[in-house]
Parts: structure tokens; sequence; C-alpha cells
């Protein structure tokens, strides 16, 4: 019988012997291969489950799973890498496995092969403590992060060769550490998704509270307001007790502003935020009216208003009562950055449902009524009623009309001479505003600068009168006349503007105009107001070379030593003083007084409403050197002024 060439061990072996070992061992190895095939098949439920099952713990249970199809471990046990580089045993399928493994590990750690082993991008295997098995090491890692180790100790092979399963065991244990990371990834991302939605909510309540509420005082804006009202409104459908609007407005919270800056306004409005807040969300109100905080809804409305609802007041009468305790909260002195501010406010109150069945027909018409309070001199509340709407009706088409008016420039500058009663010369005038009203026709101040004061208009008003009295004079120079000085009202919210110096110069500056020209004329009341402010502000006029001058002087309430203290020009008598002199043995002593006052301060002294010739002899026997007024021209347009002094010249 021929024998091959092959051998076995030493021996040579029959063809036929050896063609049937041969056979054998080809179809063992087909079984392998096709094992392994399904194994590897099997490996995708290493990635997770449908149900996105991507926890570390499920990743080596089916890792395992495979891993026990490969090689017949008598124990395993899965490593994790953590946060601080530290091998930690998490996963065995026994009790017995984790105690058994971790002790073959440990001897490894100590005689430095788990170190080495670690190394290795194979296999490794070690002869365990007692010699009688193997234990394999071997890394669980992708291309770029090491994510663990896997450790088994081995007993004799399942099918196949130990060579080609621990190629297997490599492939097994490398999807396992892309599945790892997946894991890492995904808990990462889905960590990141928890933030971001925390965020989100956060950010959403945040921008809904900021949406809804002041950002001084958090207390309820406007929105939140008018929401809470109607709400309010759509509860009392067929309730008895009483649902008050209550509007409250600081009086004259600008000149806060003015004087001692806007950060200090803030301040202060944010203060008296916290101060009605205290009065109105407490138990104050429950302990002295027996109204619950649950029933009021406190609101910044913007700027210096606030709001309150009150809900379910039994009478009228205590809400009056509730209205005078607001209004002795805010009217008091108020201690800001040092200062000490004393404030006044008005309150204006709607009752739902006389005064309206709807929240912005009852916040208007609280509004119409606030603004009756402060016609009516502030610091007091007054009830709406019809009348007061159609008032505060007329009043809002007329601020309307107004702000219409200075943009066509339907205002006039009127001019009314002053005379010196020695020479008859005119060295002055008055510039007086008129609005010519395209439906009224002209209409002198009286019907339209107090409102234009009250609602800043006045301010831009102002800025145009000093423009247009610079274009007359001018106008008057380049005709060649004899210039003389022109006073220009100035009021007390001009007065308080912070930048009205700057306007001045650029004006006189743009114009050409020397500012000697120009005289400006301030109440006596309003620089009262605040003498160490209004001295300041004087001062800074007078440095810019305009003549100043107090109009109505007698009428306010000053101390005649404060006119030292006031770098002014000029005095003015007021014509309520001219009217019954000579005759009037008061007024003549009112009168005779100012003018000695002026001529021993040195100032020049001017008396308006002159109609007539005995009045014009009493102020010369006084020595008043100027005189204004019916006797000598009424205020003249530009063109008549113009006539008027040109015939003066002549005479």
């Amino acid at each position: 019988m021929p024998y091959n060439m092959a051998e076995n061990g030493n021996h040579p072996l029959p063809e036929m012997e050896f063609l049937k070992r041969r056979v054998e061992y080809l179809e063992q190895t087909t079984q392998w291969h096709s094992y392994a095939m399904d194994v590897l098949a099997s490996m995708t439920a290493i990635f997770g489950d449908s149900a996105r099952n991507r926890d570390t713990a499920s990743i080596l249970k089916n890792a395992h799973e495979c891993i026990d199809r490969i090689l017949d471990f008598q124990q395993t046990g899965y490593y994790i890498v953590d946060d601080e580089s530290s091998f930690n045993l998490v996963y065995a399928p026994s009790q017995e496995d984790k105690t058994s493994i971790e002790a073959e590990v440990e001897v490894f750690i100590r005689n430095g092969m788990f170190s080495w082993a670690i190394n290795q991008n194979h296999p490794v295997c070690l002869p365990s403590r007692d010699r009688q098995s193997t234990i394999i090491l071997h890394v669980i890692s992708t291309r770029t992060r090491i994510r663990g180790m896997f450790a088994g100790r081995l007993g004799e092979e399942r099918v196949g060769t130990t060579e080609s399963a621990l190629k297997l065991l490599s492939i097994v244990l490398f999807n396992t550490a892309y599945a790892l990371e997946s894991a890492a990834l995904y808990a990462l991302m889905e960590q990141q998704q928890r933030t971001l939605k925390k965020i989100t909510e956060r950010q959403s309540k945040e921008l809904v509270h900021q949406y809804s509420h002041d950002l001084l005082t958090n207390l309820p804006n406007r929105i939140l307001f008018v929401d809470r009202l109607e709400q309010s409104i759509g509860r009392r459908a067929s309730r008895d007790a009483h649902l008050a609007v209550i509007l409250l407005d600081l009086d004259n919270f600008k000149r806060v502003n003015d004087s001692l800056g806007h950060k200090s306004g803030d301040l202060l409005i944010k203060q008296l935020g916290e101060d009605l807040r205290k009065v109105f969300l407490g138990n104050e109100l429950a302990r002295r009216y027996g109204i619950e905080a649950s029933s009021i809804t406190l609101s910044r409305l913007g700027g210096d208003e606030f709001g309150i609802i009150l809900d379910e007041v039994d009478s009228l009468d205590l809400v009056v009562r509730i209205v005078q305790h607001l209004i002795e909260v805010i009217s008091r002195e108020h201690d800001i950055d040092g200062h000490q501010v004393f404030l006044t406010c008005s309150v204006g109150i709607s009752v739902f449902p006389y005064d309206g069945d709807d929240a912005d027909t009852l916040i208007k018409n609280a509004d119409a009524a606030m603004y009756d309070a402060k016609q009516r001199g502030r610091n007091s509340f007054q009830f709406y009623t019809k009348d007061i709407n159609s008032q505060t009706y007329r009043q809002l088409i007329l601020e309307n009309q107004l702000v219409k008016a200075l943009a066509r420039e339907e205002f006039e500058v009127h001019y009314q001479p002053q005379v010196d009663v020695i020479s008859g010369q005119v060295v002055g005038a008055e510039a007086l505003v008129r609005w010519r009203h395209p439906e009224k026709g002209l209409q002198p101040p009286a019907n339209f600068i107090a409102i234009a004061e009250e609602t800043g208009i006045i301010e831009g008003l102002g800025a145009w009168v000093l423009q247009k009295v610079c274009q007359d004079i001018r106008q008057l120079t380049r005709d060649g006349y004899r210039i003389p000085r022109i006073s220009i009202n100035l009021s007390a919210r001009q007065f308080r503007q912070s930048d009205l110096v700057e306007q001045c110069r650029n004006t006189l500056k743009a114009a050409g105009i020397a500012p000697a020209y120009i005289e400006l004329e301030l109440t006596e009341s309003t620089i009262m107001k605040d003498i160490d402010i209004a001295v300041g502000m004087l001062r800074q006029l007078n440095a810019l070379g305009v003549r100043l001058a107090i109009d109505d002087f007698g009428t306010g309430y000053s101390s005649l030593n404060n006119l030292k203290h006031f770098p002014i020009d000029t005095l003015k008598i007021d014509k309520s003083f001219v009217r019954d002199i000579p005759g009037d043995r008061d007024d003549e002593a009112i009168v005779t007084a100012i003018v000695a006052l002026a001529k021993s301060l040195e100032l020049e002294v001017v008396a308006e409403g002159v109609e007539t010739r005995e009045q014009l002899g009493f102020l010369k026997r006084l020595g008043c050197e100027i005189v204004q007024g019916y006797f000598f021209s009424r205020p003249l347009p530009f063109e008549g002024f113009r006539e008027y002094l040109k015939g003066k010249s002549e005479v």
C-alpha cells in the first residue's frame, strides 16, 4: 500500500488514512467557519435592541453570549475603564466568576502583567495562579480608545482550533468596544438633550415671566394686568361685590429724573414697588380692611404709573379707605441715595360694571379719572364720571392737534414792545407765541400752553420759538433796524431740561445771533421750586451771555433775600399789581416796594399791563424805567412789529 509524503509525527501515513483524516479536518474546518459566521451574525445584538437598549450591562451580556459560543471559558469577567482611567469589573455571569477573575487579575496587577497585557492588541495567554489553566486577557478597544478589558479562564476547546477562536474573540471584543463607545456617545447625547431641555424650559419660563412682569420691580406688567382684569370680569357675571380698577401716577416724577438722574429715578420706582407690595400683597389690608391678598393685583404699568385691581370689595367706601391709605404710603419723604425726595401721587378709580364692562374701558376711564385728579391739584383721587370722560376726550383731541400744529408750523410769534418811559424808544420786546388753529383761528397761550406743558410738547415748542426769534432778529439786522433785546418765556418744564444751555448755545450759534439780544424770562414759582438747582442753571445761562428776567414778580412765595443768589438782570412787575394803580393803596405799596427793591439790587424793572396814562405817570414817578402794555401797543406779528420799529425810529 503506497504511503503519502505527509507524516504524522515521525511515522508516514498510508494514503487512504491520510485522505480520511484530511477529509475530517476539512469537514471540521468548514463546520467551524459556518459556526463562526453564525456567531459573527449574532453580534448585532451587542449594539442594542429595537428599544435602543444601550446600557453597559446589556452590551456586555450580549457580548458574553457570543463569546460563550466561541470558547469554553470556566470563568469570565469584563472590566470597564471609568472617567478616572481605572479598570472596574462591572460584569460577570456569576458571583463565582467575579470572585475568581478578580483574584487572578489582582495577581497580574501586582506582577505587572496586567499593565503589559493592555498594551497588546491581541489576546494574551497567561498561566493561572495554580498553573492548571490559562487566563486570557484581551483589551476591549476601538482604534482610538481603550474601553475596558476581557478576562477569561480557558478550559478545553469547544469546536475548531484555539487560534481561530481567539481571532473570533478579537472580532467580537472589537465590536463590543464600538458598541460601548456608541452607548457612551448616546448617553452623552441624551444627557445633553436633557440639559438642553431643562435650559429651554427654564428659559421659556423666564421669557414668559419677562413677558408678563416688569423687569425693574418684578411686579406684573400691563399685559398681565389686563389679562387678570379680564379674568376677574369673567368670574363676576353674577356677583354682588365690587371690582375696582385703581391707577396711580406719581406727581412731577420727571423732576426726580432731571435733578438726580434716571438711576435714582429707577431706584425710587423699585423702592415704591417694594413698599406697595408689602401693603397690598402682605397681610396689612387683610388686617385693616378684611380684604385678602388673593383678591388684589398690583402692577407697574410703565414709567411712574402703577395699577391695582381690587376684587371682592364689599363697598365703595372700603375702596375709598384703601385708596386714601395708598396715598398716605406714597405721599411722604423717600430717601434715595442720601437725597430726601418728597412725593405725591394722583389716583383715578373706575368700578365694574358701572364704568365699563370690559378691561380696556375700565382702564381708560380710570386713567381719565387720574388725569382729572391731576387737574384738580394733584395728591388726591377721583372716581370716574361721564363728565370726566368728555373733558379728557377734549384734552386728548387738543394734545393731538398740538403735536400736528408743531409739525405743520401753525404757530406764530408776536412781539409786544417794551418802551423806555423817558426816551419813548423801543428797548425790548416780549415774544409771545400764538396758535393759528385751522378751524378756530388765532388762539392765545391760555388755550394751549398748560396742555403743552403737561404733555411735554412745550419742550419742542420752546425750541421752535427760540429758533424763530433768532431768525426774526437776523432779518431785522439785514433790514438795518436797531435791534432791541427780545424776551422769551421759559416754561418750568424747559427749565428742567438737562441740555437747555447746550440747546440755547447751538441755536444762537447756528443763527449767528449774539446772546445779549436774548432775555429769558422765568416765573418766580419756577425758580423757587428748587433753589439750589435753579441757581446752578441760572449761572450757566448767565455764563452763556443771555439776559435773565424774573416774570410775574410778586405773585410767588419767595423770600426777597433769595434774589441776591440769582444772577438776574430784570424784574418784571405782574400786570395784576398794575391794573388798579393809581388808586388801590395795596397795589401802590407793592409796586413801590418792587421798584425800590430792584433799584437797591441794581436790577432793571419792567412793568407789564400798562394801559392808561395815569398808570404810566405813576410808574414814571417811582423811577420805573421800562413798561409794556396796550397803552403803547398790543402784541404784533413780525411784520407789524417791524413797522412799529420803523415808526419809532422816524419820530
